[in-house]
């Protein structure tokens, strides 16, 4: 998935990227994690996300959490 089509996610501090065994690519928020749920986050959002009231934009040296889903 290209830069424009996953929106804030692609530069976000709570994203992780999820690729299952096929290759499809998953964003998902980690702000969804929450203890009780916050609602305005979604643990795998539409694309492209253009607003989040969570967007903590990461630092552009680093790189977003990987991890390859299994399952």
């Amino acid at each position: 998935m290209t830069v424009p089509a996953v929106g804030l996610c692609e530069t976000c501090t709570w994203v992780r990227v999820v690729t299952n065994r096929r290759g499809s690519v998953f964003y998902r928020c980690l702000r969804a994690d929450t203890d009780p749920p916050d609602p305005r986050f979604v643990r795998y959002p539409p694309l492209p996300v253009l607003q989040c009231p969570g967007y903590d934009r990461r630092d552009p040296l680093a790189e977003p959490e990987r991890d390859r889903d299994e399952g």
